[in-house]
Parts: structure tokens; sequence; C-alpha cells
């Protein structure tokens, strides 16, 4: 690492998300990571598509993702399974203003 801090990313949202009050096209600052580091809400790549998730610890260890957008679930896995999707943790919302300019998105 060359010291300077890691510079975030923005990942257009697939769907409404009213629990982080953006919907589909808003935007959603990711600082990229690899390591889950305690309860928070990061990016998943859950079949195939960037999905922001609340992830805690459970008793065992193992991590408790609960989906943030309406007919989300929650499911457990381990810290490896997780780190396995894990794209990075949501820093910040990003509301798109003039969707016009994103084109057919």
């Amino acid at each position: 690492m060359s010291g300077f801090p890691v510079q975030p990313r923005f990942v257009p949202v697939g769907r409404d998300i009213p629990a982080l009050g953006v919907r589909r096209g808003d935007m959603l600052a990711v600082v990229p990571m690899d390591t889950y580091g305690g309860a928070a809400i990061y990016m998943l790549t859950l079949e195939g598509e960037p999905m922001p998730v609340r992830a805690r610890t459970s008793r065992s260890g193992d991590v408790v993702v609960a989906a943030l957008h309406p007919g989300g679930g929650t499911a457990t896995m381990t810290r490896t399974q997780f780190c396995d999707l894990l794209l990075g943790q949501v820093i910040a919302t990003c509301k798109v203003l003039d969707r016009s300019l994103l084109g057919s998105s």
C-alpha cells in the first residue's frame, strides 16, 4: 500500500432501497475491502448484482446478513463465504438529481 487512503468508488443501485433512502439509479460510495470489519452496511455481489446489506456478527462468530430491499431476507454465513461476496463497505449515498444524464440506465 502506498500510504494513501483507499478511495471509494461509486456503485449504482439496481433497485429501490427505502432503508437507505435511495432509488434505482442512485449511487452508493463503497470503500473496497476484502475482509469483514464488524457490524456495518456492506456491498456484496448477490446473484451477479451489487447489493447493499446490513451485516453483524452472530454469537457463534458467523456473519448475519440482512437484505435492505423490500422482500429481502436474512442469511447466516461464515466469514470466508461473506468475504467471497464482498465488494466493500458502504460509506455514503449519492442521489442522482437528473436521471436523463444516465442514458438508458
